[in-house]
């Protein structure tokens, strides 16, 4: 009686390399989709173009409900300056509401150009937070 090894017969081997070939290509995709996806930032990215002193308002909508900072940055601070604007205190300062847009001022101080970021994070939280939106900001003389 002829006995034969299963594990060492060419239809299993291939099987067997044809199933690794698909998982490696599957692994492989999968790495490839994040890490492009991870490397650009989430949110619509817009153009805004202001004189040297021109301060242009930004409204960005926020969550209510949630415990959650709104925060507006600039990579170049010499050229671009985010703030927001003076408001009156509320009568109740200690009733939070989170129900319309945040606004932000950005203020063209030099020639240049500059990205402003917005993101969004919980206060407890540290790092950047989630990016909603972004600006290139193009400040030319008057």
């Amino acid at each position: 009686m002829a006995t034969t090894n299963t594990i060492s017969s060419p239809t299993f081997r291939n099987r067997i390399t044809n199933q690794l070939l698909a998982f490696l290509f599957l692994t492989v995709c999968f790495f490839g989709i994040n890490g492009c996806s991870a490397d650009k930032p989430s949110g619509s990215k817009k153009r805004i173009r202001l004189q040297v002193g021109e301060i242009k308002e930004i409204s960005i909508p926020g969550r209510s409900g949630e415990d959650l900072q709104l925060v507006g940055t600039s990579d170049n601070q010499e050229v671009v300056d985010v703030s927001r604007p003076d408001l009156a205190p509320a009568v109740d300062t200690l009733k939070r509401t989170n129900g319309g847009p945040s606004v932000f001022q950005i203020k063209g101080i030099t020639v240049g150009t500059a990205n402003v970021v917005f993101s969004e994070k919980k206060a407890t939280e540290t790092g950047n937070g989630q990016i909603k939106r972004t600006y290139v900001v193009q400040v030319v003389s008057k």
